[in-house]
């Protein structure tokens, strides 16, 4: 399943956009059960468009297991100052 999430930030400019890549990059291949991260930026910068998009892939039955894991946990509260809002999409 594909766990994706996308990111509106506070104050949209590329050092907000590259840190919280950054942040969120931590994880990449430091989750046992994550099969595949991919982190990207918007560039289009439209009225419609979120700034960073998260996209993990893993089994359907470890999505809570990921969504309590310490090093999750920890970047979402690291995060947190730098996003208004966030919406998620879980798909098969």
């Amino acid at each position: 399943m594909k766990h994706i999430v996308f990111f509106k930030l506070n104050e949209r400019n590329e050092q907000n956009q590259d840190a919280l890549i950054e942040i969120l990059n931590k994880m990449k291949g430091q989750i046992p059960f994550v099969q595949d991260m991919w982190v990207g930026k918007d560039f289009l910068n439209s009225q419609r468009s979120f700034d960073v998009v998260l996209e993990v892939t893993l089994n359907k039955e470890d999505l809570d297991t990921y969504a309590n894991y310490p090093l999750h946990v920890a970047c979402k509260n690291e995060f947190a100052p730098l996003v208004s809002k966030s919406v998620v999409c879980d798909v098969e």
